[in-house]
């Protein structure tokens, strides 16, 4: 599987995991896996993807961009596991909501120009990279 295609099946199962979200009776429960499965994906991201299209001059903004985008979620993340109540469902809204910004960003802008200055043989080796990463960060983390 491509790099994109794998960062696009996650993409996927955290929306899932957020759409859960309006049902769900124990949010608690359904926010450490959520909390579980953003940190996995913000690591593959930060230690294999970003800095492969980094190397391409085009792309240093968007990285940057993206960065920071990774640095808030992480921050609100770490809020969310102190709090409850009011405060805990506003902040988890918050997260909900830059989440799926950066997932749209990255999927509509980044994606796109990624594909253009890297080929397909090479986001397949990065695809496997991403799998290779993934799996020692759940072994790791115990995921």
């Amino acid at each position: 599987m491509n790099a994109l295609e794998l960062l696009k099946e996650d993409h996927q199962r955290i929306s899932d995991l957020f759409a859960d979200a309006k049902t769900y009776s124990d949010m608690k429960r359904l926010f450490d896996s959520i909390k579980n499965q953003l940190e996995m994906h913000a690591h593959m991201e930060e230690t294999v993807f970003y800095p492969e299209y980094q190397k391409h001059e085009a792309l240093k903004s968007l990285v940057q961009d993206a960065k920071a985008q990774h640095a808030l979620i992480k921050e609100l993340l770490q809020d969310l596991t102190s709090q409850d109540g009011p405060e805990f469902e506003n902040s988890f809204q918050t997260l909900m909501a830059e989440v799926q910004l950066h997932i749209t960003e990255e999927e509509n802008e980044i994606f796109p120009q990624v594909r253009s200055v890297i080929d397909g043989p090479d986001l397949s080796e990065l695809g496997e990279e991403l799998e290779t990463d993934k799996l020692e960060y759940q072994l790791v983390h115990g995921t």
